[in-house]
């Protein structure tokens, strides 16, 4: 009846699901440099781990820690190609204990080094 009168409310179509998505896009967003682990942001969106990589999974096709891990290599690409910053600095921002560690990381995501990257993107 309500939309019969006011026809400029429209019916909510929440998918929780996907509010759920947009949440953890938006914390991975502000936590992401120290926060790599998808438990940290399950606890936050008061889920279970296994809970949000299954959300995370049936409405992105990635895992929890697939989107963790993707945003935090293309911040890594953007300080690599917009910033003079050292690879050393890079990892430090980025949350890495230690350089090695950000480059076998960084490495398994692009397939590249942060130095090879560095070098192709400056042309």
């Amino acid at each position: 009846m309500e939309r019969i009168y006011n026809p400029q409310i429209q019916p909510k179509t929440n998918n929780s699901k996907n509010e759920k998505i947009k949440e953890f896009e938006k914390l991975v967003e502000q936590h992401f440099k120290e926060q790599k682990m998808p438990s940290f942001y399950a606890e936050k969106l008061h889920v279970t781990p296994n809970y949000l990589n299954k959300i995370c999974k049936s409405e992105t096709g990635k895992t929890a820690g697939d989107l963790v891990r993707k945003r935090i290599t293309i911040e890594a690409q953007r300080l690599l190609h917009y910033t003079s910053l050292s690879i050393n600095e890079i990892a430090h921002d980025l949350g890495f204990e230690n350089v090695s560690y950000f480059i076998t990381f960084f490495k398994k995501q692009t397939l590249t080094t942060p130095e090879q990257f560095r070098k192709n993107t400056r042309h």
